[in-house]
């Protein structure tokens, strides 16, 4: 059974105008709080919604607790409606984060006020109960456990960011043991090396962090979905899309392998182009003005001639969950929604100025890797003569 206090103990806000009331019976949100106090997990107390500087400072929270009615007007005023929807969002524009909203009003209420402001239960990390039913530790945190099974991104989120904060300690404490400097040391090494000393720090660290994350063992009760069998195809891909394809809004503005741009000769919205120059050449580029990218040539498939026995010469073989390739192409799913195919025979050198405004997004390793690969075999191949049809059918 996964440990609920251990997923949360990070630090967390709570904002309610009656959590500091003194000489009183103990109410619903003090209740819920000394049951929070009493499992050591630290809290930041506030009475009204933080300022627009302090917002800003709450990227690391680990949850936050907020009462719907920070008035003293019954029932909510329109306007506290407003300040916490627009308090909700701004959070969601910094971090991802459980917000846990603990009322004396009806949660539908509340459920309905935020649909209409499209914030759902559905897509976003929202717990909504009322004060008066979790008034012990035992009932906030099953209640808790039973929400983490209907919002597995939560879930997963705290125990990833558990394995990178483990990792990311033991990696810094390792280096600054052996040498306070490390930074420097680095980043000298990097630049008589020629290459961009800020790049390559970060993703030296980036990768040494990567190869030192312990793997949590996942709660799979908590992320398994009651109609896992009825997943949309299009839902699929966009979740396959955002695991291997980053949109530009996401990217640096600096160019690495896998930058995909539309036709950038034609104009032609099934043809689109990937860089595949190696990354250490493109960082060893960046103190020049006009760094070359190396594109491959790709165009949308028709995805009726895919295990389409009929169709004898532009027939694509899937199978096994990849697709049988010639030599001369590879195939790429999915940009767009889109499966791609890329001929290896026509790649293209642009100039990054030229292109850079241009691109929409960014294929990641390890599958710009295999294009990479597929392409360097390419290039070095032995032409053999082709055998007769006849030969074998």
């Amino acid at each position: 059974m996964t440990d609920i206090f251990e997923l949360f103990s990070g630090i967390g806000v709570v904002i309610d105008d009656e959590i500091d009331e003194k000489g009183k019976t103990p109410n619903g949100i003090q209740k819920i709080v000394k049951s929070i106090k009493d499992k050591y997990i630290p809290l930041l107390e506030y009475k009204n919604l933080p300022g627009e500087n302090e917002i800003s400072k709450l990227h690391s929270i680990s949850f936050l607790i907020l009462d719907w009615n920070l008035s003293e007007i019954r029932p909510t005023p329109e306007i506290t409606i407003t300040e916490n929807i627009n308090f909700i969002k701004k959070l969601h524009d910094i971090c991802f984060i459980p917000i846990f909203i603990f009322s004396d009003e009806d949660p539908h209420t509340i459920e309905v006020k935020l649909s209409e402001k499209e914030i759902t239960l559905n897509n976003t990390p929202l717990f909504i109960k009322k004060k008066e039913d979790l008034d012990t530790v035992e009932k906030l945190f099953n209640a808790i456990q039973e929400w983490l099974k209907k919002t597995p991104p939560v879930y997963v989120l705290k125990e990833w960011e558990k394995a990178i904060r483990e990792a990311k300690t033991k990696m810094l404490w390792q280096l600054s043991t052996i040498n306070p400097a490390w930074p420097r040391i680095l980043m000298n090494t990097v630049k008589k090396d020629g290459g961009d000393q800020t790049i390559e720090l970060i993703e030296m660290l980036q990768n040494n962090l990567t190869y030192r994350l312990s793997y949590p063992v996942l709660d799979i009760n908590l992320i398994k979905q009651q109609n896992n069998n009825n997943i949309d195809k299009n839902d699929l891909r966009k979740i396959l899309e955002c695991e291997r394809f980053i949109q530009k809004e996401s990217l640096p503005k600096h160019p690495f392998a896998g930058d995909v741009y539309p036709d950038i000769i034609a104009n032609d919205d099934k043809i689109y182009y990937i860089n595949i120059r190696p990354d250490c050449d493109i960082i060893r580029d960046a103190e020049r003005e006009n760094k070359e990218m190396y594109l491959l040539r790709g165009e949308i498939i028709d995805e009726t001639k895919i295990n389409n026995n009929n169709n004898e010469t532009d027939y694509i073989t899937f199978d096994s969950g990849e697709f049988i390739e010639k030599n001369n192409c590879c195939y790429i799913a999915f940009i767009k929604g889109n499966i791609l195919q890329l001929y290896l025979k026509d790649l293209k050198i642009f100039n990054w100025n030229d292109i850079k405004d241009k691109r929409i997004g960014r294929l990641l390793p390890p599958y710009i890797t295999r294009v990479q690969q597929k392409y360097a075999h390419y290039i070095q191949r032995q032409g053999l003569p082709r055998i007769p049809k006849e030969a074998i059918l």
